[in-house]
């Protein structure tokens, strides 16, 4: 509980720090539904179901009309239970269970977005993260845990995707963006955490 607790106050104080540059231009936050897809040994040998159970957000800086910067955080749940076979363990030995595989990523990216054009229906940009994602990997033998390894690891994110108004001169509107995680992770057959992510929600600015 006091891991989650520590997530929670560092997420608030990166918050917090962005939002001390807003005074110096227009500050837009961006909250998002997200999916993602395992790709790679992240697919292959953990978790290969596509998880709905995401969210993505971004705190940005404007430095022109056009760039900005920021932070981005999130939270996306990995799920898959294996049916009940023969399973070669570590040390070895064999054991007949239904296995169950969890993961959670938490990003913490420092992000950049270029926004293509500033007016029009529909405005195109690309964004680009890097910084590390928490991974809280989990696994289960029937009801007993087999694995429990929470590792901070390095990350990317390339992201491309298109914002569109809610009308001519509103300053909020919708987003909707997909972009890849690269996440390398060495563990045993694992060699990444990556996938391929899609999101989906609003941008406004924050104003008094």
């Amino acid at each position: 509980m006091r891991s989650y607790k520590s997530y929670i106050l560092l997420i608030t104080v990166m918050f917090i720090a962005a939002g001390s540059f807003a005074q110096q231009g227009e500050f837009r936050l961006t909250a998002s539904y997200a999916a993602a897809i395992p790709v790679g040994s992240f697919k292959d040998n953990v978790v290969s179901k596509t998880s709905f159970r995401g969210v993505d957000v971004n705190l940005l800086y404007g430095v022109t009309s056009k760039l900005s910067v920021g932070l981005t955080t999130g939270y996306q749940d990995f799920y898959e239970k294996y049916p009940r076979q023969v399973y070669k363990l570590s040390d070895g030995s064999d054991i007949s269970a239904v296995v169950s595989n969890s993961v959670q990523q938490i990003p913490f990216l420092a992000t950049a977005r270029y926004d293509f054009t500033t007016s029009g229906l529909i405005r195109p940009y690309v964004l680009g993260g890097v910084g590390g994602q928490l991974v809280l990997n989990r696994q289960f033998l029937g009801e007993y845990t087999n694995d429990n390894t929470n590792r901070f690891a390095f990350a990317a994110r390339p992201e491309a995707g298109i914002y569109i108004p809610f009308g001519k001169d509103s300053h909020t509107g919708i987003n909707l963006g997909a972009y890849y995680n690269y996440i390398p992770y060495n563990k045993g057959s694992i060699d990444n955490m990556n996938s391929i992510g899609i999101k989906l929600g609003i941008g406004f600015p924050m104003r008094d």
